[in-house]
């Protein structure tokens, strides 16, 4: 009985922060227009608020990746959503432009590590580790989409924000509370752990590895960022029209990555990875091939994307010694995010330079180097022959 109810506060814990997480990521988006209001913003301003969200990205995944390996991980864990809620607090008492950057540098990075510390321990606490890893991402997704979409209607002024964040603040204290009671298995301690990051950068699968993940987050993030505006400014759609397309992508992705968890354990990690990746870059190029008509494709291309960046996580621990696993995600991940920040520095240039219509070629670009360099990785790096 007691077994029993450890793990169901095990899959409560993981379950509440993968939501939590995803929902405080997706408010900063809804309540973007909200800021520039009250805080008379300029373009460029409102624009930090992004970039210094990519920062806390860099900073957890690289910093925090090597404590993973190296503190207790209930130590680590229970630090990491410490600091996170201290950012929340922050936007739950505060209305100042300057904390709420410093604050986001943490409660973007703070979110981002611990939903990558849920995806590397599910395989440690639950079996078939790729169903629960799945279901965990898919709730991840339904943050996301309550937050979009209950935040979204009432983000007129900034004590919604304060309400919202509170009610988060709160589920994470609670969260907080569950992960004490927890037994979570400690990163194991070999003579392997003492290479360190210069022998994990000279290791051919890294570099295939961040090259994969970099090219993905253009793929996705990319369509995030910019369909509404191509569907709109370039192909002639309205905007509700254009963001509809952008909704089938996160929706198909959601229910996705429920509907196609029972089958990964049965097929294998890197065989659906080289499944989804292959579908994904056929429906972005004929997103792009297709003009008005591609949208549809765009969309549709969520179902093929749902589950790549949770395998990609589980794919990087297999490749390394488990008591390096958190460090070689962290290092992958965070040098992999530099190809969000080129993506999303450049990317306005380009159109003007080249218009829309070339400019999002990038993304199936993008989404068919990724497919192609996953089957370099799996029948060119001898021990990836080894992991299904």
């Amino acid at each position: 009985m007691e077994k029993k109810e450890r793990r169901l506060t095990d899959m409560l814990f993981c379950a509440l922060v993968m939501t939590i997480t995803a929902a405080s990521d997706a408010l900063r988006g809804v309540f973007l227009p909200q800021f520039r209001t009250a805080f008379s913003l300029s373009e460029p301003q409102a624009g930090r608020i992004i970039m210094v969200s990519y920062i806390g990205n860099l900073l957890f995944l690289s910093i925090g990746g090597y404590l993973s390996d190296r503190l207790p991980r209930k130590r680590f864990i229970g630090g990491v959503l410490l600091l996170w809620s201290a950012a929340l607090a922050t936007y739950v008492f505060t209305e100042n432009y300057y904390i709420l950057l410093a604050a986001m540098i943490f409660s973007m990075g703070g979110s981002t590590m611990l939903s990558t510390s849920v995806n590397i321990i599910t395989p440690l606490l639950f079996a078939p580790p790729a169903l629960f890893v799945n279901v965990f991402n898919f709730l991840q997704g339904v943050g996301i989409f309550t937050s979009q979409n209950v935040g979204g209607r009432f983000a007129d002024k900034l004590t919604t924000w304060h309400i919202a964040n509170g009610i988060i603040l709160a589920i994470a204290a609670a969260s907080f509370i569950l992960l004490m009671t927890m037994k979570l298995p400690d990163p194991e301690k070999t003579e392997k752990q003492s290479g360190g990051y210069s022998d994990m950068l000279r290791d051919p699968a890294t570099f295939l590895l961040i090259m994969i993940c970099g090219c993905y987050f253009i793929a996705e993030h990319g369509l995030m960022n910019w369909l509404t505006s191509y569907g709109s400014v370039h192909l002639g759609f309205t905007v509700q029209k254009a963001a509809m397309y952008l909704s089938l992508f996160y929706g198909g992705l959601t229910v996705a990555r429920l509907a196609l968890a029972p089958f990964i354990d049965k097929v294998g990690v890197f065989k659906m990875l080289l499944i989804c990746s292959s579908l994904g870059a056929v429906l972005h190029t004929l997103g792009v091939a297709l003009g008005k008509n591609g949208l549809l494709f765009f969309g549709a291309s969520g179902l093929a994307f749902s589950v790549i960046y949770p395998l990609l996580v589980m794919l990087i621990g297999s490749f390394y010694d488990r008591s390096k696993a958190g460090t070689a995600t962290g290092l992958i991940l965070s040098i992999a995010t530099f190809f969000d920040i080129g993506f999303n520095a450049f990317f306005g240039s380009l159109v003007e330079n080249v218009g829309y219509g070339k400019a999002m070629t990038v993304l199936p670009i993008c989404a068919v180097l990724m497919c192609a360099m996953l089957y370099v990785l799996k029948f060119s790096v001898k021990r990836a022959k080894d992991i299904r």
